[in-house]
């Protein structure tokens, strides 16, 4: 079986395609690797990457934006150029044909393509190889949603459009969504079961709530094979350093101040990634079509616990700490009701059973990380940018 794996240089992307390839499958990645996919994170399984014919060239790979079919500007071009040859430096990039694709999985069960979800002919292109979709490419972040809306209009609703489509086109066995606890809105004193109704309070999540429902129209107006999972907050290795968890590991490991929104009592179920991959393998093998699946870690804990936990796994001092004014938009609490996925045998580990594992992780792996705080320039103007707006006590 040939999967496509979109976003799958991203965290959790990079940590499932692990995992399909130590099971010894196929596995097709696209991936536009804007600025937090990754190909360090593959790094063990590939120096090799293919980028389609038609993208102009570029010094080192090739950018050409009108087939994307959605309107980019020019400072878009060049930041992504800028980007892709920082990135890239030291890898191979080589020409996408249908033989170099077909050789590719043949010798390493591996194929990964430079390219965005939002390309229609790419996307139709790699849908043929394929037998199942897991569909994680996405912009993720909270912070970044409410600065540029706009991006993630165009990746998280249109670029799902277009997948849609082409695997309404190839009949494709499954298509594996991976949505976010998020689009529920706030929990309060409640835990969302699937069928309650979906309240977004941001853009970010506001966006992943269009393409979960666009993806449940296709699955009731065209009969495609969907699956929708809810997963709720990730963690683990290869998290790009601007969530709670490896900001808060890599600024107490350079002796920086951690920032903490509000009075850091908001409450998140902590998911290992390890435990999202399992999730979705489960899903593919016993899970129906059609069918909408919570995943929780049933780890509630507060921010401010996470942060002093990680701390003292360091030994740190908690004066590192340093409260912010609240994000607009923050929900207080996320809860879900995972017993759907739990009645086909899904377990997930306790947070305080991995988070040392985790943050040994980060401890053991500074190349990873340093090179992302001290070469992604984009990662430099958005953390300036951001805490110089939200620096004030709240």
């Amino acid at each position: 079986m040939t999967y496509l794996v979109t976003g799958g240089a991203g965290f959790i992307g990079s940590n499932y395609v692990r995992n399909l390839l130590k099971n010894g499958e196929r596995v097709i990645v696209l991936d536009a690797f804007t600025y937090a996919g990754n190909p360090d994170n593959l790094k063990e399984f590939t120096d090799r990457f293919f980028l389609p014919k038609s993208y102009t060239e570029v010094h080192p790979i090739r950018a050409d934006t009108s087939s994307w079919r959605i309107d980019v500007d020019q400072s878009w071009v060049e930041m992504t150029k800028n980007r892709w040859k920082r990135k890239f430096e030291g890898y191979k990039i080589t020409e996408l044909t249908q033989k170099s694709l077909d050789s590719s999985l043949k010798d390493t069960n591996l194929a990964v393509v430079i390219g965005n979800i939002v390309d229609r002919d790419l996307v139709q292109f790699l849908m043929k190889s394929v037998d199942v979709v897991i569909h994680f490419a996405a912009e993720t972040h909270v912070d970044r949603s409410i600065l540029r809306a706009d991006e993630f209009v165009k990746t998280d609703i249109y670029g799902t459009y277009v997948l849609l489509e082409a695997a309404r086109s190839s009949k494709v066995e499954k298509f594996v969504h991976v949505s976010t606890d998020e689009v529920y809105g706030q929990a309060m004193d409640k835990k969302f079961k699937e069928e309650d109704p979906i309240n977004p309070r941001n853009p970010y999540s506001a966006s992943k709530a269009g393409a979960d429902r666009l993806v449940w129209a296709y699955s009731q107006t065209y009969g495609l094979p969907v699956i929708i999972l809810r997963p709720s907050n990730n963690f683990g290795p290869y998290q790009y350093p601007e969530k709670l968890i490896p900001v808060v590991i890599t600024r107490a490991l350079r002796n920086e101040e951690i920032p903490v929104y509000g009075d850091g009592r908001q409450v998140r179920d902590w998911l290992y990634v390890q435990d999202t991959a399992k999730a979705i393998d489960l899903v593919i093998e016993k899970g129906r079509i059609g069918e909408v699946y919570n995943i929780a870690g049933r780890n509630e804990r507060e921010n401010i616990y996470v942060v002093k936990t990680i701390l003292k796994l360091l030994n740190k001092s908690e004066r590192l700490i340093k409260h912010v004014k609240d994000r607009p938009g923050h929900d207080r609490r996320y809860a879900l009701d995972d017993i759907k996925i739990r009645e086909l045998g899904f377990s997930s580990a306790r947070f305080e059973d991995v988070i040392e594992d985790v943050v040994k992780w980060y401890v053991d792996n500074k190349w990873w990380w340093e090179k992302i705080l001290e070469m992604d320039t984009e990662y430099k103007a958005f953390v300036e940018r951001w805490y110089s707006e939200n620096a004030e006590q709240p």
